[in-house]
This record gives C-alpha cells, structure tokens and sequence, in this order.
C-alpha cells in the first residue's frame, strides 16, 4: 500500500502575485537617479544597476515589505538548498514572476554580449573552458513607465477628493455634431451638421413660402459647440547637483511628477503633446521613454 506524505508548502503563488502593486513597490529600483550618500564629497554617481541580480533583489525586498513572504519562509527554501540562492526554490518562483513582468510588457529583457577575450602572440589549439556567464539586463517599458506615472499620480490626487475630468476649455466656438450652442451661417470647411429650422426660417424670408423651396447657400445654417484646443506642455527637469544638495533625493521624484504628467495628458489630453527637457549646464530634450534612466548630475549649475 502506497502512502503519500504531505507537506507545508514553501514559497508563494506567483499567478497570485499583484503585479501593479509590485511595480509600485520596485518603482524607487525603477527609477533609479544614480545618488547616494557620498556623491555631495565625490561628485561620481552611481551607474543604475539593471542586472538581473539586482531585479531579483530588489523584488525579493518588496515581497518581504508586502508580508508576501517572511524572514522564515526564506530561510526555509535556501535551507532546502545548502542555504544558497543559486537553484533554490526562491531563485526559481522570482524568476516566473520576472517572466510575468516581461509578458504583461512591464519590463523587457536584453542580453549583452561578452567581449571576445584574446591574449596577444597566443597561437594553437584552443581550450575549452567554462561557459561564461550571461549578461542579462532589463529596462522598464513604455508600459511600465506609463503605469509607474499612473500609480503617482493616484498619490497626488489621493488626498485630494474626487474630481470630475474635463477638456481644455475656450471661449471660442466652433461647428461640430454635438450641438449644445446656437447656430451659424455655414462657411466652407464647417461640419455639416444643419440646423434645419434655421435653414428653412432663411428661406423663407428670402423669397416666401413657396413649393418647391429653393435653398441657395446663403440659407445654410449650422450647429455650433464648444471649441477645445490641443495645448503643448514642456516639463522642464533641472538635474545639477543642487538636486541632491543636503543628502536629499529629490530628483527621483521629480521624475515621478513628470511620469505622473505624461500619463494625465496621455489618458485625458490625447491630442496634446509633451516634450521633457532636461537643464544643467546645458538644456537638452529626452524621450519619455528614457527619463525613467535619466540620473542627477554631475553638473554645477542650473542656469543653462
């Protein structure tokens, strides 16, 4: 007779994992600006570490923020494995959830290719030695941006109550098919959406009641509605050091502001447009793709 012995499981679901709640919480590794403590006294900044190693870390820490997994739970599944990441249950249920990530489109993957290694005057048979290893980097998306832009401006307006969502407004007037003002004689080039009554009264009163009715050009009348125009934003991102001056951050959420923006214009303001510019010593203009890479200094001044 065959017994089966169960156990607790070890690990977490990963087709249960939140994956906006955890871009939220990788959004700070996300949008890395290259700062750190001693940059003030050394004027170097740290290069973003998108190694795949640092992905795994980082969301190894955000499950442990989330109460995902525990200090326990961890300890148990190196244990399982002489204590080590490499090959663990851990290491293998973090990968599918970066597997996820890169199906959703948050993230993308890219490998680099090692340089070839020669040694001068070496000649002869060659040796076959260990592979070595894969250089895998990741990048956020344009997805992944824009959702991490969506979340921080959730944040901005959070606290600030509910709020209808509109169009950019004027007080000129145009011809269109949502007839909600009065109307017009029709000028070429306007939509024809007739004002039928007004039309006929013209007629009318151009040559009287008659049957048939000649209509000429002059008798066409047409709606008009609210003209809504289409705006231009540049946000502008100083990135000297005076943006970490006094061992604070504060171009990391700049940068946020300015994601939480693209994605308020995108979503509500479709036919605007956004440009980002960033100034230091020089001005120069970045695609929103990229501000998500973009770092502080090293730059003295801001009066480009």
């Amino acid at each position: 007779m065959k017994f089966i012995r169960y156990s607790r499981f070890k690990g977490f679901d990963v087709s249960g994992i939140d994956l906006g709640g955890l871009m939220d919480a990788l959004s700070n590794q996300m949008l890395d600006s290259g700062y750190s403590e001693d940059y003030w006294w050394t004027r170097e900044r740290n290069e973003p570490d998108d190694s795949l190693d640092a992905l795994r870390n980082a969301i190894l820490q955000s499950l442990l923020d989330q109460e995902i997994l525990s200090d326990q739970d961890v300890a148990e599944m190196l244990a399982d494995n002489d204590g080590k990441f490499k090959g663990s249950v851990l290491e293998q249920l973090i990968n599918e959830l970066i597997e996820r990530l890169v199906e959703e489109g948050y993230l993308n993957l890219k490998e680099i290719p090692p340089e070839p290694i020669t040694q001068p005057g070496s000649e002869g048979q060659g040796e076959i030695g260990e592979p070595m290893p894969r250089n895998i980097r990741f990048e956020v998306t344009e997805k992944g941006l824009d959702f991490l832009g969506y979340k921080t401006l959730q944040k901005l307006l959070g606290s600030m109550g509910k709020s209808s969502m509109g169009r950019h407004e004027t007080p000129d007037q145009e011809t269109g098919v949502e007839s909600s003002l009065s109307s017009k004689p029709y000028e070429f080039g306007d939509v024809m959406n007739l004002d039928v009554t007004s039309t006929l009264i013209s007629a009318i009163a151009r040559e009287g009641l008659a049957v048939p009715m000649n209509l000429e050009y002059s008798d066409l009348w047409v709606y008009q509605q609210e003209y809504r125009s289409s705006c231009a934003t540049v946000v502008m991102l100083d990135c000297s050091h005076s943006m970490i001056l006094y061992g604070e951050d504060r171009f990391t959420p700049a940068k946020k502001v300015a994601l939480a923006l693209a994605h308020l214009i995108r979503t509500q303001y479709p036919g605007d447009t956004l440009k980002v510019v960033l100034f230091h010593d020089d001005a120069e203009e970045v695609p929103l793709s990229k501000l998500g890479s973009m770092q502080v200094g090293p730059y003295h001044t801001n009066t480009a």
